[in-house]
């Protein structure tokens, strides 16, 4: 009989955790301050592509309750309203899971064409809740239309480097 070890047994914990652990590090990465001269301060939505990212190609390794746990996470971080990333985050996850059939084997011309729907309504959706509940006025349609179409730009870089990390650390040895 083979005996599990210590090592065998944190090694799939530590693999089981890589898509927690990239999105909580985009999350940090969203912070940091990116001044370009003449440019508005928006940035793209890195949690939205990885939650997209994970719930399309690891389903199994990234449920409700961590886009969940990472949307109130971002917001207490930047201050959004209370349960306006989780809700977007938590309805992304939702069409992505429910539409399985569509995503299997599909390339990702259309995987990305497919998540460009998904950012255009998550932008629109966060920007509708900070302006209903936020500070009682909306924010300026450019800044979200803008962070929309730099998640929609950025993705496949993003979705590379995630896809680099899910062939060398979550397929065992």
């Amino acid at each position: 009989m083979h005996q599990t070890t210590l090592w065998q047994k944190a090694d799939v914990v530590a693999r089981r955790c890589v898509p927690m652990t990239m999105t909580v590090f985009f999350l940090l990465f969203s912070m940091v301050p990116m001044h370009l001269p003449g440019v508005p301060s928006m940035a793209p939505m890195y949690t939205l592509m990885a939650v997209y990212f994970w719930s399309v190609y690891r389903a199994d390794s990234f449920g409700y309750g961590a886009a969940f746990a990472i949307g109130v996470l971002e917001d207490l971080l930047i201050g959004t309203p209370l349960g306006s990333t989780a809700l977007t985050l938590l309805l992304c996850q939702w069409v992505v899971f429910n539409q399985q059939k569509f995503f299997s084997n599909r390339p990702f011309p259309e995987v990305w064409l497919a998540f460009s729907v998904v950012a255009i309504g998550a932008g629109l959706l966060r920007w509708v809740c900070t302006g209903l509940i936020g500070s009682g006025s909306f924010p300026p349609i450019g800044d979200a239309v803008g962070a929309i179409i730099l998640t929609i730009v950025t993705y496949p870089i993003i979705g590379w480097l995630m896809a680099r990390a899910q062939m060398k650390l979550m397929v065992p040895t």
